[in-house]
């Protein structure tokens, strides 16, 4: 317990650093923009996490990664799992966006997408979304487990808070999935999983900021609760109780 505390502590000296460091490179180099004690509608800095309305027309597109540390009653020491990350943002209407978010390490895949509410009140922001997504995950071992699989269907509502500030933006989001369907396949068993009920609670706290002149980075934590954390599908987890699974990501604005 103290080593995963210890964890948490790092991450967010690493989140520190990595935002002094950037304002630091901005007083270098000058804002990003011209200064204004005014918060337009629409600003010309846009961001993925932030749920600030976006022009009609106008998307993000984000590459960046991801560690999940999985918790110890699962493998009975926390072990480390790294993903690339995929985010997509396209407002198709006025104050609606098209979201999409694709995680991958190659062994375990999630994908989700919906459609976001977005409005703002001054500096404020607030978004409402509703996602459906899948799992799928494969692996094969030989000599003990061949043809290895998992999937999983999913509804996902989602809540985003926002704050804007001259150069920067704090957001928070609160997610909650309920699984549809979902099953685990090991060799020739098949074995249901959760499936008609709240799997995952989580919270994720972002933090994003133009670095390097135009250059966006997006930092920050997520914190999970689920019973059955899809990272871990491959160790094939029977503990049904919640589980919590810290992740600290990253990506920077293409």
């Amino acid at each position: 317990m103290l080593c995963l505390e210890m964890k948490y502590y790092i991450y967010i000296v690493v989140i520190a650093l990595t935002w002094t460091y950037s304002l630091s490179a901005q007083s270098e180099i000058g804002d990003f923009a011209p200064k204004t004690d005014k918060i337009v509608e629409h600003s010309d800095v846009r961001y993925f996490y932030e749920p600030f309305p976006l022009e009609k027309g106008t998307y993000l597109l984000q590459l960046g990664g991801s560690i999940s540390l999985l918790p110890i009653p699962i493998i009975e020491v926390e072990f480390p799992v790294p993903a690339i990350d995929l985010n997509y943002k396209h407002c198709i209407f006025k104050n609606v966006s098209l979201v999409g978010v694709l995680s991958t390490n190659y062994y375990s895949n999630i994908l989700h997408s919906g459609i976001q509410f977005n409005t703002n009140f001054s500096q404020f922001s607030i978004g409402v979304a509703n996602h459906v997504g899948t799992f799928a995950g494969f692996i094969n071992i030989e000599g003990q487990f061949e043809n290895n699989t998992a999937f999983a269907f999913f509804y996902m509502p989602i809540v985003r808070l926002g704050w804007r500030m001259n150069n920067a933006s704090f957001s928070a989001s609160f997610v909650a999935s309920y699984i549809f369907k979902s099953e685990t396949k090991v060799s020739d068993i098949d074995t249901p999983g959760p499936q008609g009920n709240w799997n995952d609670f989580f919270c994720t706290v972002a933090l994003e900021q133009p670095i390097f002149k135009e250059t966006l980075l997006s930092i920050g934590l997520s914190f999970t609760i689920s019973r059955t954390p899809y990272q871990a599908w491959l160790l094939f987890n029977t503990i049904d109780q919640y589980q919590y699974v810290p992740e600290f990501f990253f990506s920077f604005q293409l």
